[in-house]
């Protein structure tokens, strides 16, 4: 059961789109499903591909050939029915995955801004700690000449 869920995961095409589940239902590969890209429609596919059926018996290849042949339907018209279906798949997951990729870029422009403005507010406060430290030294200094003088003073009234 555990492995079922872990071969069943969300999977990305090297586009980083999420990889729909879809039917091959050429006639080598009947009824076959693989995870393939998810602009694959488009032409701007990344040729990603990746079989999750093992092939079919040529028994079982030809039960699906027949039953499709009992629709009494073209199966070009058959499959282009489930293109359909598998694009709109496709359309609804990208737009989730994007919806949620633009989600995510919207909290970390969030974060970066509070982190700039972060970061604006330590450099002001640094700035007014270096200003304190120089005014300091400054009265230091001024304090010891201060006590110079005076002592210099000191000494110049004592007559020996």
């Amino acid at each position: 059961m555990e492995s079922r869920i872990l071969s069943e995961r969300e999977r990305f095409c090297y586009c980083g789109l999420p990889s729909p589940r879809r039917t091959s239902w050429t006639r080598m590969n009947l009824g076959r499903r693989f995870y393939g890209c998810a602009r694959y429609r488009e032409g701007l596919k990344c040729k990603y591909f990746k079989w999750i059926d093992a092939k079919f018996s040529d028994r079982a290849t030809k039960v699906i050939l027949d039953l499709l042949d009992g629709w009494r339907q073209p199966p070009s018209t058959f499959v282009d029915d489930l293109d359909d279906v598998d694009s709109k798949q496709v359309e609804a997951s990208s737009a989730k995955y994007l919806k949620n990729k633009v989600s995510k870029q919207a909290k970390v422009s969030s974060v970066n801004y509070l982190l700039k403005n972060e970061v604006s507010r330590m450099k002001i406060e640094q700035k007014c700690y270096q200003m304190f430290i120089i005014v300091l030294f400054c009265y230091i200094a001024y304090l010891m000449i201060k006590c110079k003088v005076l002592e210099d003073k000191k000494k110049f009234l004592q007559l020996p």
